[in-house]
């Protein structure tokens, strides 16, 4: 039976632990009596083709990947069999990740009382809790009201808490047309650093804004979206250690809303969906397992998950140029195409060019996502294959999940310490991607004349396919058909507008693109529409859009 582990008296455990000098050695072997521990080991794969099968056995495996080696997260004895039965061979590397992480907490903690503030934007020593989050995010959006501006996403989570999110950008309010740059983090719950380089990447945007002329000058041109937590129960659940290694959400039961007890039941720790195999893009595919209780379970179906659904609209409903979801700890910079079997992108050229500028900038390799190992059902193809934005995946760099916060927070975001061959680290090449979702040669602009007042707004409806679903047996049946709706709006200033949006013209999948029109409308504030037209635009076109039926009809 699986220990539960509560809030009350924790910390005091903590500092004992810290005070009894638990030694690596220990860390490293299983807990005694404990044949449900949790534990790191290092699984023997030399080849691609045996990284793929450990991945196809629903194995808990890391994104990090060695010459001949995948970390994997063993979730006691019957994993380990399951390794051995499936022919793998595998060297332990920590035996009881419980003890060991709560002995690197109790040391940050510690250390956290007697140490000056930390470089970081905030200062801050030690992780977050979930609700530090909303109330930082929150004071942002006080500190700053002309900068940031608090968005209220759509659906809660199955626990029903809110996900906080924030738009910054200069006069944030004004609905002007600007490109968008959509930074999530901790899809999985157990990857405490994102949502902390989210928070202070957020941080120090808006404390930077009118003081260093580089963030200044990326406000002005473009705006940054940023959700820290999208997995806000399963986060709230590992940081409040009650089960500090869960992965996924608190879906117990397709199609049911569990309740809280059910999502911190130890029994149930292992179910839930993983959120980046959910998303309908390919869904279905090699990479994501077809089973509830395991690490890569993809849901009952494309979409299914309300925390899924928050990121889709967030980025169906803005032109987001760019999407950057953060993840660790593999130090990889990664990028469609997620599956061997499928051909480079239409971009590539381009593709791999900014991901050469992240991966240098971070210090991290940047490769295609397959050479990793196949997965399917992830934000980043999902996004590009979709609205045509680059959707980027960081793992950040680390040899755990869970380690001291110099290490998997600061050193991470400055490129120092730990980390080597960065050029300014995790901050450097967040900022390099905001240059991206600014930069109009990687995007499409409209161009023209409207009434000032007028409302603008493009749309594009489409039908896209999952991959062949895999059933349980192993066999593929067919491709599944979902709507996707992409649409945004802006209001007509005095004189031209410029309007940055995402290419009309779709990549598809098979390396070639899909020439499609952008439906442009120029309608009245009380939604009277008084022109439509069809637009056609390509990536680092500039198109000019004649609106004058609109112009004439506008003072009738």
């Amino acid at each position: 039976m699986r220990v539960r582990f509560r809030r009350a008296g924790l910390f005091a455990g903590l500092v004992a632990m810290a005070a009894g000098g638990l030694t690596a050695t220990a860390a490293a072997q299983p807990a005694p009596g404990g044949s449900e521990a949790v534990s790191l080991v290092r699984v023997s794969t030399p080849t691609d083709a045996e990284a793929n099968r450990l991945a196809a056995t629903g194995a808990d495996v890391a994104e990090h990947r060695g010459p001949n080696y995948l970390d994997v997260y063993a979730h006691g004895q019957a994993d380990l069999q399951r390794l051995t039965a499936a022919g793998f061979g595998y060297s332990v590397v920590v035996g009881d990740l419980v003890a060991h992480t709560r002995k690197l907490l109790a040391e940050d903690e510690a250390r956290a009382r007697v140490l000056a503030p930390s470089p970081l934007p905030t200062g801050r020593n030690t992780y977050r809790t979930y609700a530090d989050y909303g109330t930082e995010l929150a004071g942002l959006a006080a500190e700053r009201p002309d900068l940031v501006r608090p968005i209220d996403l759509p659906h809660k989570s199955l626990l029903g808490k809110k996900i906080p999110a924030v738009e910054i950008g200069r006069a944030v309010a004004v609905d002007d047309g600007r490109p968008v740059f959509l930074l999530v983090g901790t899809h999985h719950a157990r990857e405490w650093p994102t949502a902390e380089i989210a928070m202070e990447f957020a941080t120090e945007l808006v404390r930077g804004e009118g003081e260093d002329p580089r963030i200044t000058g990326l406000l002005s041109q473009a705006r940054i979206i940023v959700v820290p937590v999208v997995n806000a129960d399963g986060y709230d659940i590992s940081r409040s250690y009650i089960t500090e290694y869960k992965r996924k959400n608190c879906r117990v039961t397709d199609g049911a809303v569990p309740t809280p007890a059910q999502c911190a039941d130890a029994d149930n720790a292992q179910l839930g969906v993983d959120l980046n195999r959910n998303y309908g893009g390919n869904w279905g595919g090699s990479g994501a397992s077809t089973s509830l209780t395991s690490q890569t379970y993809r849901g009952a179906g494309p979409f299914s998950e309300p925390e899924v659904r928050n990121v889709v609209e967030l980025a169906s409903t803005r032109q987001a140029t760019s999407v950057q979801s953060l993840h660790n700890y593999g130090a990889l910079v990664l990028r469609p195409p997620q599956q061997a079997a499928t051909p480079l992108t239409a971009d590539e050229t381009a593709y791999s060019a900014i991901g050469g500028r992240l991966g240098e900038a971070s210090g991290y390799r940047s490769i295609p996502s397959y050479q990793l190992y196949d997965t399917s059902g992830s934000t980043g193809e999902w996004s590009y294959f979709t609205t045509g934005g680059f959707g980027f995946e960081f793992e950040l760099g680390g040899d755990n999940f869970h380690i001291p916060y110099q290490q998997g927070v600061i050193d991470q975001y400055f490129g120092t310490g730990s980390v080597t061959n960065a050029q300014g680290g995790v901050r450097e090449a967040l900022l390099r991607q905001f240059g991206v979702a600014a930069d109009r040669g990687y995007h499409s602009v409209l161009t023209g004349n409207a009434p000032a007042g007028a409302k603008l707004s493009v749309q594009k409806t489409f039908t896209q396919y999952t991959a062949p679903v895999q059933r349980p047996d192993g066999s593929s049946g067919p491709r599944l058909p979902f709507t996707s709706r992409l649409s945004s709006s802006m209001t007509a200033p005095a004189g031209t507008f410029s309007w940055d949006v995402n290419p009309s013209i779709r990549p598809d999948r098979t390396g070639h693109t899909i020439a499609e029109n952008w439906t442009l409308k120029c309608a009245k504030p009380d939604g009277t529409v008084l022109q439509t037209v069809q637009v056609q635009v390509a990536r680092g076109e500039r198109v000019s859009v004649d609106l004058g039926r609109c112009r004439a009809k506008w003072g009738s």
